[in-house]
């Protein structure tokens, strides 16, 4: 066999080992061969976890994380922001690989795979008009009268879920349209978490018009996700591993730290 033929052998088996369910865009990870991988990692904005940054780089503590774990592996990953649900679907159906920071349910759990190890944790709020924060002391059963504005596609956990069949909840686009509507006096209280709620009553220029409420009524942890399909098993195995080297090394802890996230234990 000529050399030429053997040339061209080699290049075909290698070519015949790629592995992927939509072509590249669902490329199984390898730390071999001299070739990156472009690793989709797919979100919405979460305040300190995956936003756009004043130059308009993606930045915040899953950026870091996952930054840490692809890069040194020979992947590079391409951040993309989207409306929640069609991110939580680009993970389901494709292209997406990494979803940024879903919280974990038995809903989900059917759809998507989740990391073992959460990356943050969030507490789950009810916001108001200012000095009208007394309206939720705990007892749901005490909302019932009370208009309740809920994000479409949010998870409030589980003791809310149990309680909304007994509450006047309406589904909102998103947080600002919600505060809107508390300004207008066409909610009571809305139900979101702490951490992605403060920066945007503060670019609404509203802090001296909503007043959070106490106590929190959830503490719920967030995750990477992956899709449940064959090719996302190996992507789930490699951030897994990362984070947990992350964590033993202390370099998880430290970029917690950075960013103003809570670490969950």
């Amino acid at each position: 066999m000529d050399a030429f033929r053997r040339h061209l052998l080699r290049h075909a088996a290698l070519g015949a080992m790629a592995v992927g369910v939509t072509g590249a865009a669902r490329a199984l990870p390898s730390s071999a061969g001299p070739r990156s991988t472009q690793v989709l990692v797919a979100g919405t904005t979460f305040a300190r976890l995956f936003e756009p940054g004043a130059d308009g780089k993606p930045r915040g503590l899953a950026v870091d994380v996952l930054d840490a774990i692809l890069i040194p592996a020979g992947h590079q990953p391409r951040y993309e922001f989207y409306p929640w649900l069609r991110a939580q679907a680009m993970i389901e159906h494709g292209p997406a690989q990494i979803l940024v920071g879903p919280y974990r349910t038995p809903e989900r759990e059917r759809l998507m795979r989740f990391s073992r190890q959460a990356f943050y944790e969030d507490a789950l709020v009810f916001y108001a008009r200012r000095r009208e924060d007394g309206l939720w002391w705990g007892d749901f059963r005490a909302l019932q009268p009370l208009r309740i504005g809920a994000v479409q596609g949010w998870v409030y956990g589980e003791r809310f879920e149990q309680a909304r069949v007994g509450l006047n909840v309406t589904a909102v686009r998103d947080l600002a349209t919600a505060l809107r509507m508390l300004q207008l006096d066409r909610l009571d209280l809305i139900a979101a978490n702490q951490r992605n709620s403060e920066p945007v009553i503060q670019e609404l220029d509203m802090k001296d018009q909503v007043a959070l409420c106490a106590p929190p009524f959830a503490q719920l942890r967030g995750h990477f996700a992956f899709s449940r399909d064959p090719a996302g098993g190996p992507w789930a195995t490699l951030v897994d591993a990362g984070m947990q080297r992350l964590r033993a090394s202390g370099e998880l802890q430290q970029m917690a730290v950075r960013r103003g996230v809570v670490l969950p234990d």
